[in-house]
């Protein structure tokens, strides 16, 4: 795939993640996926294969809805870099977070293969998690 076709890639999957469309994200990503998720909190940790990163996603998704404003998805021929600000509000208690965040994919074949997230605010996002159920 081009460099164009990654970044779109991408795109459609900040949407299927919003719209809840699994059966989309599980054709995407790669069986052997790897998605790195940093911080000390309950989401925090190295996801490993399809399974586990799709059941990450439905724990984030049940702890706080997160909204996206993309800024920017510039791609190479190896990596799609994607730029936002992200937007929780937990579930249980209603509390808000914001943070702008940059997460680097790596695709092969039109399936992401690894992922690493980078917030600018970790300690803030760890905060607004304290207290969430594991």
């Amino acid at each position: 795939m081009s460099a164009q076709e990654d970044a779109e890639l991408v795109r459609r999957g900040y949407e299927a993640f919003i719209a809840g469309d699994m059966e989309w994200l599980n054709e995407h990503l790669h069986e052997n996926v790897v998605w790195h998720v940093p911080g000390h909190n309950v989401t925090s940790g190295d996801y490993r294969g399809r399974e586990d990163v799709l059941g990450f996603f439905a724990k984030a998704v049940q702890l706080a809805l997160p909204e996206f404003e993309m800024h920017d998805i510039v791609a190479s021929d190896d990596h799609v870099i994607a730029l936002a600000t992200i937007r929780w509000r937990r579930n249980d208690n209603g509390e808000t977070f914001e943070d702008r965040i940059g997460q680097v994919f790596h695709l092969l074949d039109g399936q992401v293969v690894e992922v690493w997230t980078m917030g600018e605010d970790l300690a803030g996002y760890d905060r607004f998690l304290e207290g969430a159920p594991a």
